[in-house]
């Protein structure tokens, strides 16, 4: 009988180990496999100013991160958040105007067994 209750616990836990490794797995390849085609997309490229060249398009750029991370991590977990710093490449400072060359976007979530999950992912426009 004691023995049930041993391979029973060891079941759980093995179960429970799966699932985190599960969603860390998913989460993470969602993250580092994230299409580089929606931070291009949202550069504004319709009247560039010779000074200061293209720049992100703020909010095309939220929306088609937030759609994909919506699409992508309901699988996973429904419980996440993106956050988004656009700042001067140059000394890092904060970007307050509409012509931001870089930004920062950092995305958290606790996933089963109260595992806190954050990655931060960092994009510039520059020129080669």
């Amino acid at each position: 009988m004691v023995l049930m209750f041993i391979a029973l616990f060891i079941a759980v836990i093995s179960f429970n180990f799966f699932m985190m490794s599960y969603q860390i797995n998913g989460v993470n390849n969602i993250v580092l496999a994230m299409p580089i085609s929606l931070y291009e997309t949202s550069i504004n490229m319709i009247n560039i100013d010779d000074t200061t060249g293209p720049t992100f398009d703020k909010a095309r750029l939220e929306e088609r991160i937030n759609k994909y991370f919506t699409f992508s991590m309901q699988k996973y977990t429904d419980d996440y958040s993106l956050s988004f710093y656009y700042y001067n490449p140059f000394d890092h400072s904060v970007c307050l105007s509409d012509s931001c060359h870089a930004v920062e976007v950092k995305v958290e979530t606790t996933l089963i067994l109260y595992y806190r999950y954050s990655k931060t992912m960092y994009y510039q426009i520059r020129s080669n």
